[in-house]
């Protein structure tokens, strides 16, 4: 009668280990953040080079062109305020000359833009010392105390607008004269 008796079997195991499809569940969410980083960095890399495009279709200004439509905005703008249209005139000044000089007149004190005019071999002198003269005029009205600016009429400020106009305009005729005279020179 024990004879009939046996043992209970272990249990059988069916179907996947559960620790094997955990590590399939891991290993897939990697694969899938791996590929949508690699699709994050591709769409960043095709719009910074469409945009690239799009920035080099773009017409680019002359610095004359440049200076003549900031200065035409340039009283608009700041016409109320002495200082800040002095300091705006002052940067549209220094950015035509380190765009057609190829000179960083951008963070130049006046002096030191005075200084890099002087050596200017294509200007001539009456023209550098008028620019020079220009920044020197303005720089006091860019550095007056708040409430001195008062005493500035808008004449004043529409008359130095005038005269940057006149030295970039004749700056850029005396450019466009030098071929013409050193073709006539070499001839």
């Amino acid at each position: 009668m024990l004879e009939d008796i046996h043992d209970i079997r272990p249990p059988v195991m069916t179907g996947m280990d559960p620790g094997v499809v955990q590590g399939l569940l891991w290993g897939a969410g990697a694969m899938v953040l791996c590929a949508l980083i690699v699709l994050f960095i591709r769409s960043r890399l095709k719009k910074r080079k469409h945009k690239t495009h799009e920035i080099q279709g773009l017409p680019q200004l002359s610095p004359y062109e440049t200076a003549v439509r900031d200065m035409e905005q340039c009283m608009a703008d700041f016409g109320h305020d002495a200082k800040i249209f002095y300091f705006e005139l002052g940067r549209i000044m220094k950015a035509y000359v380190s765009d057609t000089f190829q000179i960083n007149c951008s963070e130049m004190t006046s002096q030191e833009m005075a200084r890099a005019v002087k050596n200017l071999t294509s200007l001539d002198t009456g023209l550098k010392t008028e620019l020079i003269q220009f920044q020197d005029q303005s720089d006091p009205i860019r550095y007056m105390p708040a409430g001195a600016q008062d005493t500035l009429d808008a004449g004043r400020m529409e008359r130095d607008l005038a005269l940057a106009g006149s030295l970039v305009a004749r700056i850029e005729q005396t450019i466009a004269d030098a071929p013409a005279k050193e073709d006539t020179e070499d001839a």
